[in-house]
């Protein structure tokens, strides 16, 4: 039978209490979790990413949105290996903004356009990405075909920039329909890895698609020599680096949206004001074991890297991509997958 007696009076009333105070809490305590708001940064890893240090070590973005009367921002890194693996979580939410390369950002705007449509919230940096081999019997790309024991690291095999400016490489070399020509040569390995099978020597990854620092330091070691850049392959400087979201994000937080954006543009103007401070920041915020000095001469070297908001050659990445069939659809300009706030830049 189902018990019906009665509880005493003073207990009931010490139910009720608690029931409404836990209702007040709920209450003041719901709008302030309303409010809070984190803006989520995927990162890979060097130098190119250098902007990205700036904003949360500055904290550009919290400063802005207090000025917007937005109180409880939360910033975050988070460090992936790849465009593959920066795109993914991105997707899944697990950020809000992916820096990746070109190639990933044009392959998640094909991906997602008409749905999440994902584009360039702004460029980051521009760097000759640089395949570097220990290999005596590579010189020049085509000495590439036929080996059986030689591996091409790259930050995401197929995907990564350096995977399609190698494919680019490859059709310029050998024409049409020859863009994966060395695909089966290329593995994915994060940059410190590589680096490390490079100098050591006798492993089966002999060459590496490098970027800072570690371009670098595999040359300054003496056992490296270089077989080409992507600088060669596109015919100049080009964009290599790009922070990209969600039009979901960016619609339902408009103004951490503005913040964000406008954040990195004050980045960007603070590395050029003084290129060596900037390599100071990057060595103490990143615990780099780098020298100072070698941070600071590959910063200011002409032609190594630099920071800038123009989007530059990225339109020969999208028409390579659509003539592999990597990517189905065809923008008309670079504007169709950066976002509105940087059309005031001469892009390409």
């Amino acid at each position: 039978m189902r018990n019906t007696q009665r509880l005493p009076n003073s207990r009931m009333k010490k139910i009720a209490v608690a029931v409404m105070t836990a209702g007040l809490m709920a209450a003041v305590a719901g709008p302030a979790a309303a409010s809070s708001s984190k803006v989520r940064f995927a990162q890979q890893f060097g130098l190119l990413y250098l902007p990205m240090h700036v904003v949360v070590s500055q904290k550009l973005v919290e400063s802005c949105a207090r000025s917007e009367g937005i109180d409880d921002v939360k910033v975050s890194m988070h460090r992936f290996s790849g465009g593959a693996a920066v795109n993914q979580a991105l997707l899944s939410k697990n950020v809000d903004f992916a820096a990746g390369g070109i190639g990933p950002l044009l392959k998640i705007w094909d991906k997602t356009k008409g749905r999440l449509n994902v584009r360039a919230m702004s460029t980051l940096s521009a760097m000759p990405l640089k395949l570097n081999t220990n290999d005596p019997r590579v010189q020049k790309l085509e000495d590439y075909v036929g080996l059986k024991d030689h591996k091409i690291a790259t930050p995401s095999a197929k995907v990564s920039i350096q995977a399609v400016v190698l494919q680019m490489a490859a059709e310029k070399k050998w024409g049409k329909g020859n863009a994966f020509k060395l695909d089966d040569l290329t593995v994915s390995m994060k940059h410190p890895s590589a680096m490390a099978a490079l100098l050591a020597g006798g492993q089966a990854v002999k060459s590496h698609f490098a970027t800072l620092p570690t371009s670098w330091k595999e040359l300054d070691s003496g056992k490296v020599r270089n077989v080409l850049t992507s600088y060669d392959v596109l015919g100049g400087r080009h964009s290599t680096v790009a922070m990209y979201n969600t039009e979901a994000w960016k619609n339902e937080h408009p103004k951490l949206y503005n913040c964000t954006w406008k954040s990195f543009r004050k980045a960007i103007t603070w590395i050029n004001e003084d290129t060596k401070r900037a390599a100071g920041l990057f060595h103490s915020f990143t615990k780099s074991k780098l020298k100072l000095s070698e941070v600071e001469t590959m910063v200011t070297t002409p032609g190594e890297i630099d920071y800038t908001l123009q989007p530059e050659r990225t339109m020969q990445f999208a028409k390579f991509l659509k003539s592999i069939g990597s990517i189905k659809n065809m923008p008309a300009s670079w504007k169709d997958y950066y976002w509105e706030n940087n059309y005031d830049q001469n892009g390409s």
